[in-house]
């Protein structure tokens, strides 16, 4: 039996590569518009720019984007389970493997037993236990769960397109704003002496460098409301990274 993460790390460079290329088209969607940046100062033009950017068609093309990440990272867990499947499941059942996603326990035998179908070929207990370990109905509050939402997203994008919608509001600070303010501070952070300078010195940066801008975002994400695609799309393919690498120590060497 032939193991190997070389395709998986290749769905997985693929699916960052296409959030890097949606960024970059909504970002050129905003940027092209009236109101690049929502006015800060001026309550009658900031309500007209939010007015301007809630009447905007949002490209279906985002949408579509944003399904194939999903499903490149969903394809990325199924992988998981092919390659710690064994030679004869694959080459018998290879239409039922695939990395189970559950909000609840299985209720029945039927479920049980269609649940255990999937990774029937995986002979490695540390693998299964961490499939199980992963499973959302484990946490307190599974619709937080990021394998749920890339199950949900994957399923929703086989049938129609994504939901996304347009909010405004969000604030945008420049990645160097902050590299600034660590470096500024890690001398007194190393000393343990920091006593709420970093909070303090962020917040005058912010208050200084932050704009407000329009996003694109989804309605419902893990629970919260309005979460900005770009973001969410990253938080998903970092967690699969994550996972990935995790399943990757039980891989022979």
């Amino acid at each position: 039996m032939s193991q190997s993460f070389d395709g998986i790390k290749e769905k997985l460079k693929r699916s960052h590569e296409n959030v890097l290329n949606l960024q970059a088209e909504v970002n050129r969607f905003f940027e092209e518009s009236r109101y690049p940046v929502l006015p800060q100062d001026d309550v009658k033009a900031l309500l007209e720019a939010i007015k301007y950017h809630s009447q905007r068609d949002i490209p279906l093309r985002f949408s579509v984007l944003a399904g194939e990440i999903a499903h490149h990272l969903r394809s990325c867990l199924d992988h998981i389970v092919w390659q710690f499947s064994t030679d004869a499941y694959r080459r018998d059942h290879f239409k039922r493997i695939e990395f189970p996603i559950l909000e609840t326990r299985p209720p029945d035998k039927d479920s049980v037993k269609r649940h255990e179908g999937k990774i029937k070929g995986i002979t490695n207990p540390d693998v299964l236990r961490a499939i199980e370990a992963l499973q959302p109905y484990n946490s307190a509050n599974p619709v937080e769960s990021a394998l749920l939402v890339i199950h949900n997203m994957d399923i929703t994008d086989k049938h129609r397109e994504l939901v996304l919608c347009l909010s405004t509001g969000a604030v945008e600070v420049p990645h160097e704003v902050v590299g600034r303010v660590v470096a500024k501070l890690r001398p007194s952070y190393q000393q343990g002496i920091m006593d709420g300078a970093f909070e303090a010195e962020l917040q005058r940066e912010i208050e200084n460098h932050a704009k407000i801008v329009a996003t694109i975002s989804f309605a419902n994400f893990r629970g919260r409301e309005f979460e900005a695609i770009i973001p969410a799309m990253m938080e998903l393919n970092n967690e699969v990274v994550r996972i990935v690498a995790h399943f990757d120590r039980f891989l022979p060497r």
